[in-house]
């Protein structure tokens, strides 16, 4: 379904497709639930629209999660908060949200090194929790995260959550890892894969 998402800070609206993370369709429910956030951002009623949008927004809608990085980081309907514009515009880029990136990069220019790696470390310390729990779409996300959000990359680390995400199957996995790779020793590449077939069991006995 084609829905309008903002862009609250230049008070534009264009148009995107709703998308929930991991592919699902979104509910009827939720389309609804979107269409009044975007009312409330017309209407200049942005307490409400980020009420909305949090809601969504942990459900893994990515639009309502890139508005809300929106709202954040323009001081609409909460004040002003970098950090958590970037959590959130970070979580919408994961979730395949295809601007969000332009905004990150927007709030990198804005925040320390030390801020940008405090967010980082928060959204590793998450998908880890539901990786190692089994949630394969979680091991994708980390090695995206130790490669380009972290200010210096975490490549064994994501060498080895790539690997798993690759043996899950999940797509684009097999290229990053492979771009990975050539930032690691022969020697790096061996003790990763030892400890990616070590986690993978251990996730998967």
């Amino acid at each position: 379904m084609n829905l309008k998402y903002i862009l609250p800070i230049f008070l534009l609206i264009s148009s995107g497709d709703i998308s929930l993370a991991e592919n699902h369709t979104p509910s009827p429910k939720v389309v609804e639930e979107f269409k009044v956030g975007v009312k409330n951002v017309e209407s200049k009623n942005y307490l409400e629209a980020v009420t909305i949008f949090e809601k969504l927004a942990q459900s893994g809608l990515s639009e309502a999660q890139f508005n809300l990085s929106l709202l954040y980081s323009s001081g609409l309907g909460t004040p002003k908060n970098y950090k958590t514009a970037l959590y959130w515009s970070w979580q919408a880029h994961l979730n395949d949200h295809p601007t969000a990136i332009n905004q990150i990069n927007e709030i990198f220019d804005l925040i320390t090194e030390a801020l940008r790696d405090t967010v980082a470390n928060q959204i590793i310390d998450e998908l880890l929790t539901v990786a190692k729990a089994g949630e394969q779409n979680s091991a994708l996300k980390l090695g995206k995260t130790y490669t380009d959000l972290l200010v210096v990359p975490d490549y064994q680390s994501a060498y080895v959550w790539l690997s798993i995400a690759q043996a899950y199957g999940l797509e684009s996995a097999s290229e990053l890892l492979s771009q990975v790779a050539d930032q690691l020793t022969v020697e790096e590449i061996l003790a990763q894969q030892e400890k990616a077939s070590n986690t993978f069991s251990e996730i998967n006995s």
